[in-house]
């Protein structure tokens, strides 16, 4: 972890005392600036509770898969950490699967489980037909759930 991160962890041990932070990973979300732009603010504001992931993305490394009560500093997409999120939740379901209660943890714009499908889609079917495979409605997603413990102040 870099030093501003380091600082951000210092930041969070004073606010929350209790919280054990030897194990805390960390992330961005969206493909690029302009998606971490829009996504990051919206799990800030409480908007957006929730994210989703291909199982393939850990088949090298199963250690690296979500898990339930795993920390996570968020950082907008040049790496600056903006907040700290406890996974609450997690859940294997085949794409097809993806229903009304799993897209209700997304931003106002995706919560539909159509709008969800034609974003998810084509970013992942890209993915893998990058390694040579090719996406499949029974494709495993693993479906995240979380809570913001804390937010980076502002400065």
């Amino acid at each position: 972890m870099n030093a501003e991160i380091e600082r951000y962890l210092a930041e969070v041990r004073t606010a929350l005392p209790a919280l054990d932070l030897r194990a805390v990973k960390v992330r961005t979300f969206g493909g690029s600036k302009a998606m971490a732009d829009v996504i990051v603010p919206l799990i800030a504001s409480g908007e957006k509770t929730g994210t989703f992931a291909l199982e393939w993305e850990f088949a090298d490394d199963p250690a690296r898969a979500p898990k339930q009560d795993e920390l996570y500093v968020v950082t907008d997409f040049e790496g600056h950490p903006v907040l700290l999120y406890r996974i609450s939740h997690v859940e294997t379901v085949a794409f097809e699967e993806i229903g009304p209660r799993h897209v209700a943890v997304e931003g106002p714009n995706a919560r539909d489980v159509g709008v969800w499908r034609n974003i998810h889609w084509p970013y992942w079917g890209g993915m893998l037909k990058a390694r040579g495979e090719e996406p499949s409605m029974r494709m495993p997603v693993i479906f995240q759930q979380f809570t913001v413990l804390h937010r980076r102040a502002a400065g």
